[in-house]
């Protein structure tokens, strides 16, 4: 009999060999895995090579493990607008905005101006500012933050995406806080990086408070308080005026890599199943001359692909074959906007059609040994059945609640979740409470190094956890997923 609490010796042998994994890929050597960097590539070589030690089918086409990843660099160079309210001309300088978007030189006609104030569309609070008011080829301006006594409003990138796709020429938003307006400044300047075979953005950005207070008394608006603008009567105004934007960008192409490989099943015909980790960080995220400069990125995310490595292991370890192929997929410029994931949904290694879930892995080493068992992506019967059945049969406790799925488009199976493939997060890390605590002390900062404690036990477990779960999605006798 063992003590109670006792941990199995291939328990221990799990951890450190996650320990392993995560001292290599958050070395300072690799300066923070970016992608198209020295670091990035050595990053992505030492997990090929992994994939090959364990003897994974080369997935990522050529006859080997890397997908490439076509990308795009774009910076905004000189920019500049002309603004011109109600027969005035409204000076803005060039500090005063941060304009995005496009290639090359990028010049638009004089634009129409709307206001749509926080532009929050929200039925289940009755609001709806855009109603009869046509958004299409004009220049929409909305204020930043989330509007007060609204509690599902979107966030501001959601009510600009809306807008962009309801046809809006260019969406800025109105900075509120006069102290933030240089950091948001500088942050929307820094290089941006695209799929390099998606269409450029459309101009996107943001105004200073001082510029829009100018902009706002000459459109007669100064006396609209925030309050105004979430009442059920308010709706967005067209400015008498127009804007015409002048953006000169500076474009670097380049490739990078997902890592692929494959699990062959006994029936191959009977679908997939995909595990996910990105393996990219931010790389020299502070300027030279700072005493530490190199975000490692060792919980997020060299925890999640070390904890990729050993699912797999321990998959190919359990001597029972899956009936559904299982891929594994370290993917790249996650911290990008899931550039990888979203080439990897647009070119999968198996048809979009037979994947049956998509399991992603992210943020894993911040729970402890025994932490419940909770999900991203809670409330797809199917799945959850799977993942409450595996823990219970293992003697975890499960935590029920949805709370992490506020972070769902954070994350690479958002990239699946899109084309209604089922896809989760699970495992002690995605209790929030843990998450929470992460994601305000260390997270993207260069603190997220190898001094920090790892409670990787608590991976350990749910490796475990994941080879089970792995061998009964992968068994189409015992989950289906639901017809799409």
């Amino acid at each position: 009999m063992q003590p109670l609490g006792a941990r199995p010796a291939a328990e221990a042998d799990v951890e450190a060999r996650l320990r392993g994994h995560i001292e290599t890929l958050a070395a300072d050597a690799m300066e923070g895995r970016k992608p198209g960097t020295p670091g990035g590539d050595l990053a992505a070589g030492y997990i090929a090579s992994q994939f090959a030690g364990l003897g994974l089918v080369p997935g990522g086409g050529d006859g080997g493990f890397y997908q490439p990843v076509k990308l795009v660099e774009r910076r905004s160079g000189t920019i500049a607008a002309d603004w011109r309210i109600a027969g005035t001309v409204v000076s803005i300088a060039p500090t005063e905005m941060a304009l995005r978007g496009g290639d090359g030189a990028v010049r638009t006609a004089a634009l129409p101006i709307v206001f749509g104030g926080y532009g929050v569309e929200d039925a289940r609070a009755g609001l709806h500012p855009f109603e009869g008011v046509d958004v299409k080829g004009a220049a929409v301006l909305i204020l930043s933050g989330q509007p007060e006594g609204v509690a599902h409003a979107p966030g501001y990138a959601a009510r600009r995406e809306a807008l962009l796709k309801a046809g809006a020429a260019a969406v800025l938003r109105i900075e509120t806080d006069e102290q933030g307006w240089p950091q948001l400044r500088d942050t929307l300047n820094e290089p941006r990086n695209e799929l390099a075979d998606d269409a450029p953005a459309p101009i996107t950005g943001a105004l200073s408070p001082a510029a829009w207070q100018r902009i706002a008394e000459a459109a007669g608006l100064s006396a609209l308080t925030p309050a105004d603008m979430v009442k059920r009567d308010f709706r967005a105004r067209r400015i008498d005026g127009t804007a015409a934007f002048s953006i000169d960008n500076v474009s670097r192409p380049y490739t990078s890599w997902n890592i692929v490989g494959r699990l062959p099943g006994n029936d191959p015909a009977a679908g997939a199943l995909l595990y996910l980790a990105h393996w990219d960080h931010l790389g020299l995220c502070r300027p030279e001359g700072v005493p530490d400069r190199i975000c490692n990125g060792t919980v997020d995310n060299a925890s999640g692909v070390a904890m990729m490595l050993e699912v797999a292991r321990g998959l190919i370890q359990s001597g029972k074959r899956p009936v559904r192929d299982i891929w594994f997929v370290a993917t790249t410029a996650e911290e990008m906007g899931l550039l990888g994931a979203h080439a990897l949904a647009k070119a999968p290694p198996v048809d979009a059609a037979k994947i049956a879930a998509v399991l992603n892995f992210d943020t894993v080493a911040i729970a402890p040994r025994g932490a419940p068992v909770a999900m991203l992506g809670r409330g797809q019967p199917a799945l959850d059945a799977a993942v409450d059945a595996v823990s219970r049969r293992m003697g975890r406790r499960i935590n029920p609640s949805d709370a992490a799925n506020a972070l769902a488009q954070r994350q690479d199976g958002w990239a699946f979740a899109q084309q209604g493939i089922p896809a989760a997060m699970v495992g002690g890390s995605l209790n929030m409470d843990l998450l929470q605590a992460y994601l305000g002390q260390e997270y993207h900062k260069p603190g997220d190094d190898l001094s920090q404690p790892l409670p990787l036990d608590g991976v350990a477990q749910d490796v475990e956890l994941h080879v089970a779960l792995g061998l009964m999605l992968a068994d189409p006798k015992r989950y289906r997923p639901p017809p799409r």
